[in-house]
């Protein structure tokens, strides 16, 4: 009896000690737990930026998530990626978050107060076997913060759902007025402020963040006080001794100066080059970054252009891998600006050499680099595709930087030079000498020898942007995306090394192994005669 007695208490000692730590493994897990995320960005796991956002909030924070239900593909799983997500950051806020999903679709006054935080319906194709339709659902997140609010009217991609949400957030936190940016605007460049397409995007993208103004260089004032960082991006005509004198001016007092320059541009109806004068070699040259005469060919890595082709009666653009438009694979690996990126592409792109030795204080990193199967040509005649099959005569070959940086302090251009008059001037009219600054602040400088270019990297563009403003919290997470691995041409030396190794691989190890069984067979044979 006393053993049966025994046995009943170790049985319940023993269901209680399991209670106990189921009970004590969940309430551990509530508060701290892991995730196994073998993805190549970590796109499922946040980043600490975001979490260190996170653990800033002082008051709740309410999400409130207008999500349409029952929605197809591509959208059909969008609401629980962002609901997943969502609850990832609420286990990082300390208890300070809180998550509301309702479904406003035909209730009224879910509608309205969605109207009111500014979520609208968005146009959506609905699809079934006897019919097809367009409805208008939701897909739209409002954040409340006290008295401030931020939204994000659609969810229509779930890549960078953590951007998104950590911006908000960001904005929320702050209290800071946004930084200026600045794009020039009187040598004919594109217009960023008004520009289409994807000067659309970088201007959208750019404005959620920063304020953007237009810069108009070579009068009385220079660069506005309250400019942080300025883009000049292809000027086609050449800056004034004045202008140059006010880029240097803005360098000078710190800010952050970014050059994209075309020294050439396509003539598509006469397949011939035109040179651009933007009048700013030298003054770069100064800084230590030569942008040179040249045009970096690449006949493996390029991107495409459309070029008008006569077929039959008619003239149709055809596009066709084009060797002007190298694509640069080779990226600082290192670098905030283009972290998350795989490849860049350079219409019409100029390669820049680093002065040897740079000024003591400055630092300089090549963001892109082409690739060694890759040269330069100076003297282009032609833009013709067929010209650059094979290799031209006189074409350098190799690697050659195609977008820098510098960092540090510079000395001025215009040191020893006296002050440029602005061309038109109110009577008595004088500059004021002791203001001139002929040594810098901390300042930042990026090069490059492609204007074309902007449009072509909207990604890089907007990592650009924050590191010049000097933010750079987001960029990492801005990066992380789902990615499907890309098969890159070899390096001509790469591609001979496989292709002999897959040649002779085999049959060197089948010739290895027979020697091994002979001679394997030859001792035997001895061992036994002896």
């Amino acid at each position: 009896m006393d053993l049966r007695r025994r046995l009943l208490a170790h049985t319940w000692a023993q269901l209680g000690l399991v209670l106990l730590i189921v009970i004590l493994a969940n309430t551990w897990s509530a508060r701290s737990f892991f995730r196994v995320d073998l993805t190549q960005d970590r796109v499922y796991t946040l980043d600490l930026t975001t979490r260190a956002l996170l653990a800033q909030l002082e008051k709740r924070l309410l999400v409130k998530v207008y999500f349409t239900r029952g929605l197809e593909a591509p959208y059909n799983n969008h609401e629980q990626i962002l609901v997943d997500k969502l609850e990832d950051l609420r286990a990082y806020s300390k208890g300070m978050m809180d998550i509301q999903v309702t479904d406003p679709t035909f209730v009224k006054e879910l509608m309205e107060e969605a109207g009111r935080f500014g979520i609208t319906p968005i146009q959506y194709r609905y699809r079934s076997s006897s019919v097809t339709e367009m409805k208008e659902v939701y897909m739209g997140v409002a954040l409340v913060y006290g008295d401030r609010q931020e939204v994000i009217p659609a969810v229509t991609d779930t890549n960078g759902l953590e951007y998104l949400l950590a911006r908000a957030i960001k904005r929320l936190l702050s209290d800071e007025p946004p930084p200026v940016v600045g794009w020039t605007v009187a040598n004919d460049e594109p217009s960023l402020l008004t520009g289409t397409g994807p000067l659309e995007r970088i201007r959208n993208a750019i404005t959620e963040e920063y304020q953007l103004v237009g810069v108009e260089l070579g009068g009385v004032d220079g660069v506005p006080e309250e400019v942080d960082a300025l883009f000049v991006v292809g000027p086609q005509k050449p800056f004034s001794d004045r202008a140059q004198y006010q880029l240097d001016q803005f360098l000078m007092r710190g800010g952050s100066l970014a050059v994209f320059v075309t020294n050439t541009r396509p003539d598509l109806r006469s397949l011939r080059p035109q040179a651009v004068l933007h009048g700013l070699d030298a003054l770069m040259g100064h800084y230590g970054v030569q942008i040179n005469r040249d045009v970096v060919v690449d006949r493996q890595r390029n991107g495409m252009m459309s070029f008008p082709v006569l077929q039959g009666r008619q003239v149709v653009q055809v596009p066709v891998n084009y060797p002007l438009i190298p694509r640069a694979t080779k990226l600082h690996p290192d670098s905030a600006v283009t972290r998350g990126l795989e490849s860049m592409l350079f219409p019409f792109a100029s390669s820049l050499t680093l002065a040897d030795p740079m000024p003591t204080d400055v630092v300089t990193e090549v963001l892109a680099a082409s690739s060694e199967a890759g040269g330069r040509i100076r003297g282009v005649r032609t833009i013709d595709p067929a010209a650059y099959k094979m290799v031209a005569p006189g074409e350098e070959r190799g690697s050659w930087p195609l977008v820098v940086t510098a960092s540090g302090t510079f000395r001025s251009a215009f040191a020893d030079k006296p002050i440029p008059p602005p061309a038109q001037a109110p009577p008595g009219f004088e500059d004021d000498a002791s203001a001139r600054l002929r040594e810098s602040a901390p300042a930042r400088l990026v090069v490059s020898g492609s204007a074309d270019f902007v449009a072509n990297n909207v990604a890089f563009m907007l990592n650009l942007t924050d590191w010049m403003a000097q933010d750079t919290s987001l960029i990492d997470i801005r990066s992380k995306q789902v990615r499907t691995p890309v098969l890159e041409p070899l390096e001509t030396a790469e591609d001979r090394a496989w292709r002999a190794f897959n040649l002779l691989a085999g049959s060197a190890a089948m010739l290895l192994l027979g020697l091994g069984r002979a001679a394997r067979a030859a001792l035997v044979a001895r061992r036994s005669a002896a």
